[in-house]
């Protein structure tokens, strides 16, 4: 799979160029030292406050180390609940669970299923892309052609950098009829995750998906009828056309930054409101579907 990657700061530098644009003639602002005017005594005192802020920034890098291993420690030992859960969806643990309620009931396994002459259906059928739906900044994402696909969508993982500076998303597939891929990804660089701040997005990198033949939900050719011009005027063709159609699939594969130089105010604001919702939809996977997908599988949490 090929990374497409994007130039560092991606939504700082976009800020600046708008801010840039609502700025007033920028070169008869007032350019001089704010301190400037201060008597050397206490521009003393200001530099022993820089001191201070540089130890208190050195004790905040020891934090963020500190709880970037914490973070990790719980994520590791989240895993294995995350594994076998991934295991019941997929209906690995089918007739272990079934043996679990007959002896906790005393009942027969299918006491509970109702009288069908059809068989059982193995794990839990379309687990997250219910979850997914349920979730509405993520379920908005979601076009009606990608539902087929995202049946086949078995577990839906994310990792964090060992540094707490970003994290993988990870998006596990069954063969299924639109793509060759088994796993999609979609990574971020994020220096100040695991702060409170509004994120920096460092870097953001997707996956290009190998679609099958005639099968990508992202592009369809559409057949258009065209007249022939000059010496060909009068004759009619049909040609085929590739046309980009709604689908969450896009978000695999993320806007390419055009140089700042080239952004006019409405395409930097443009720009800016598709990487916040590109990253809106990464930290909703990461915070809240991927956590608790069972409570919005099941309804029992809205967003």
């Amino acid at each position: 799979m090929a990374e497409n990657e994007h130039e560092p700061d991606m939504r700082d530098e976009l800020a600046h160029v708008v801010d840039d644009m609502v700025l007033v003639d920028e070169e008869d602002e007032d350019e001089e030292d704010p301190l400037a005017h201060l008597p050397g005594y206490i521009l003393a005192r200001v530099e022993k406050l820089k001191d201070l802020n540089e130890e208190r920034e050195s004790i905040m890098a020891t934090y963020l180390e500190e709880r970037a291993a914490l973070e990790k420690k719980y994520q590791d030992l989240c895993k294995p609940l995350y594994e076998e859960r991934a295991a019941i969806v997929a209906g690995e643990k089918d007739d272990e669970i079934a043996k679990e309620v007959q002896a906790n009931t005393g009942a027969h396994p299918d006491a509970a299923q109702p009288d069908t002459s059809e068989p059982a259906v193995k794990g839990i059928p379309q687990f997250w892309v219910a979850s997914m739906t349920n979730y509405d900044e993520v379920g908005e994402a979601l076009s009606e052609h990608d539902i087929d696909c995202l049946e086949k969508l078995e577990n839906v993982t994310c990792v964090d950098d060992d540094d707490g500076m970003g994290f993988t998303l990870r998006f596990h597939f069954a063969p299924n009829d639109y793509f060759h891929d088994t796993i999609l990804t979609k990574q971020y660089k994020v220096p100040n995750l695991l702060l409170s701040d509004e994120p920096i997005l460092k870097n953001v990198s997707g996956c290009k998906i190998q679609w099958k033949k005639d099968k990508s939900l992202t592009f369809h050719d559409v057949k258009k009828k065209q007249r022939g011009k000059g010496k060909n005027a009068g004759q009619v063709r049909t040609v085929s056309k590739s046309e980009q159609r709604e689908s969450f699939f896009h978000w695999f594969d993320p806007a390419e930054m055009p140089p700042m130089n080239e952004l006019d105010e409405e395409e930097a604001e443009r720009l800016e409101e598709t990487f916040d919702a590109d990253y809106e939809i990464a930290q909703a996977f990461r915070c809240h579907v991927i956590p608790r997908a069972v409570l919005w599988f099941s309804g029992e949490v809205r967003a």
